[in-house]
């Protein structure tokens, strides 16, 4: 792997697949916005919920993906997909690139739910009914919303195709190798995740979740370069 160094601010032009992705996110948060101003609670309605909540629509898995709480969730998550998007969207195509986003984005809700209801029913280990009883009655509360499980998979998938890739980030002074930054928001993440503070309402697993599935979807792709959607 050849050894360089990149800096977002040196991109000719943003690839059309982070351009538009970027685009529907801002709409989506306008919509939201503009939608609570007519009391009209668009995170509600197309923000995540459990599977087993009365609340649950499939078409959440996706939609959820483009919701985001407030200006900075936004801008956090547009920052990191444009940085590492236009390296992935540039190594796969934009076909490739899409579908990538758009699976680690379900992957990471999915695995976060199972992480969720793992945690809230650890005592009903072994008991299969008991768990079930248990998610009809108290499904796990809370709405996840936000393209950071996406966009910790596109980081993950940046860092294994680029690994000595040095990157000028925001707020960090020294150029810092891609497979680090990785490894530093990969552990920070799965700490989180392990170590609950109930004043955090950042789903923490679902960036380990990203993660996962960005790693998994590389080394298909990587097996497979003619069929990979």
């Amino acid at each position: 792997m050849n050894y360089q160094r990149f800096s977002p601010m040196s991109q000719n032009r943003m690839p059309p697949g982070v351009l538009n992705l970027i685009v529907i996110n801002v709409i989506f948060f306008i919509a939201k916005n503009f939608a609570e101003s007519k009391y009209i609670d668009l995170g509600n309605i197309l923000g995540l919920h459990h599977p087993f909540s009365k609340e649950f629509h499939f078409y959440q898995y996706v939609t959820s993906i483009f919701m985001h709480a407030d200006f900075g969730h936004i801008l956090f998550n547009m920052f990191g997909l444009w940085v590492f998007g236009a390296m992935l969207e540039n190594a796969f195509g934009t076909k490739r690139f899409l579908i990538f986003y758009l699976i680690c984005g379900v992957g990471a809700s999915i695995i976060y739910q199972i992480w969720v209801s793992a945690i809230q029913y650890n005592s009903f280990v072994g008991n299969v009914p008991g768990i079930i009883e248990a998610l009809l009655t108290y499904p796990p509360a809370g709405i996840l919303i936000g393209a950071s499980g996406a966009v910790y998979g596109i980081l993950m998938g940046a860092a294994l195709l680029f690994p000595n890739t040095e990157m000028y980030m925001m707020f960090i002074p020294i150029p810092v190798k891609l497979k680090w930054l990785a490894v530093f928001y990969g552990v920070a993440e799965l700490y989180n995740s392990v170590h609950i503070d109930s004043s955090d309402n950042v789903a923490h697993f679902a960036h380990v979740g990203g993660m996962i599935f960005g790693f998994i979807l590389v080394k298909i792709y990587s097996q497979n370069k003619t069929h990979f959607y």
